[in-house]
């Protein structure tokens, strides 16, 4: 059995980063990956110090069993999955989310989320027991890029980065979102809030992010014919 993690933060820029997460020790992974990629980027005459979020929150779900391996992703896992991210975006910058989540199989489940919300840059992470140690089958981190809006020129571009499960690849892939962001700022490519409403709301809070990740869960029980479990945990 496992929980769902949720950690949303400001960093000491503003920019809103966000994990969703089946796997509870990548929360520690991914505020260490911020820490040391904004140490610099904070404004504080302290280079060495690790940054520090303006504001964090963490939410877990309550427990559900991993769905096992078939061909596909279950259509209404998928479609409860695309409602439950949707939803956790409001606002966010920068998201990271597990490759294939509540799913035992290597199973991608973000493309369609991708493709709809070009304001948001995504880093996407798997589990080491599906792909194993071997940095040929997974690479410290691999970026693509695609243009954020079919309107204008298309010089601002959305960052899909895979990467491994670790803080320095995080690190990694935060610091390359943050240093295009800024290139396509000086070219005129910004982020366009006419055009993604959803980037421009205010970031969801604890007791809503709660409910939105327990209702996935139910789909998972549901699909799994599991029954839930009775309770679950948040934490600041």
């Amino acid at each position: 059995m496992t929980n769902l993690v949720f950690r949303s933060g400001i960093a000491s820029d503003g920019r809103k980063v966000a994990l969703i997460s089946d796997q509870l020790d990548v929360e520690e992974k991914f505020d260490n990956g911020y820490k040391i990629a904004y140490k610099d980027k904070d404004g504080k005459d302290t280079p060495e110090l690790l940054a520090k979020w303006k504001e964090a929150f963490t939410v877990h779900s309550r427990e559900f069993a991993m769905l096992p391996c078939g061909d596909a992703v279950p259509a209404a896992v998928q479609q409860s999955f695309n409602t439950m991210v949707s939803s956790l975006l409001k606002g966010i910058d920068i998201l990271f989310c597990d490759y294939n989540l509540g799913i035992e199989g290597d199973l991608p489940m973000c493309n369609d989320i991708m493709d709809k919300h070009r304001s948001t840059d995504f880093v996407l992470f798997s589990c080491d027991s599906l792909v194993g140690g071997d940095p040929k089958v997974q690479p410290h981190t691999v970026a693509y890029s695609a243009p954020r809006y079919e309107q204008g020129q298309q010089i601002a571009q959305q960052h899909r980065i895979y990467c491994k499960t670790e803080a320095s690849a995080f690190c990694q892939a935060i610091n390359a979102i943050v240093t295009q962001r800024a290139k396509d700022n000086m070219n005129g490519g910004h982020i366009r809030d006419d055009i993604d409403n959803y980037i421009g709301e205010p970031p969801i809070d604890k007791e809503a992010a709660d409910q939105i990740l327990n209702r996935f869960v139910e789909t998972l029980h549901s699909e799994g014919n599991q029954t839930p479990a009775l309770t679950h945990q948040e934490s600041e």
